[in-house]
């Protein structure tokens, strides 16, 4: 049966890139180099998905404890903004009020958040590019051959596309509605 690329898949990607044989677990503790390929595909999905997609972009409430009124720290935020004018920071596990300088909230607080999802809860193609970088950056650190550094950048840009195309679909994106080409439109 056909699916969608595994977290399993994705590191034995990784580990090709560097012509290690590939795992049949994510259990074994031992190998230095799944635990490495592991460490470039956490990073790497960090990394991407802080950009904002619209799979992992969320207004998101958060309320405060009823008795400390302390905003618990949601670990899954990769990146926010407020929506109601105060500036927030993560301070420890709390969510901290910089304008009024204080960690008690009043009510709840609603941000625009970039949450990191799991690596088996993302769209196909975005598996596909964070693998395929993963072991770019992976093949160039621990191997740094440039004969395949060249194929892997082909397989990323490749993915990279799926990726862009994926955004165009999901975001019903109209040449017209563009910033630069209205403005062209507009003087004619």
């Amino acid at each position: 049966m056909l699916g969608t690329l595994s977290e399993l898949d994705a590191i034995n990607i990784i580990l090709s890139s560097v012509g290690s044989d590939p795992v049949n677990s994510l259990d074994e503790e031992a190998d230095v180099d799944l635990s490495n390929a592991r460490f470039f595909l956490e990073k790497t999905s960090r990394d991407i998905q802080r950009k904002g997609w619209d799979f992992n972009t969320y207004t998101y409430t958060m309320y405060p404890d009823t008795f400390s009124k302390k905003i618990l720290w949601d670990a899954r935020i990769l990146k926010f903004k407020s929506t109601d004018g105060n500036t927030y920071v993560k301070r420890g596990n709390f969510l901290y009020d910089m304008t009024n300088q204080t960690f008690e909230f009043k009510n709840s607080v609603v941000l625009e958040a970039i949450l990191g999802l799991d690596f088996e809860d993302l769209p196909d193609c975005f598996k596909n590019y964070i693998a395929a970088r993963a072991a770019l950056d992976f093949q160039f650190k621990y191997f740094g051959d440039t004969n395949v550094s060249t194929d892997l950048q082909y397989n990323m840009q490749e993915a990279y596309q799926d990726i862009v195309q994926y955004d165009m679909d999901m975001n019903k994106v109209n040449m017209l509605q563009m910033t630069n080409v209205a403005e062209v439109l507009e003087r004619t």
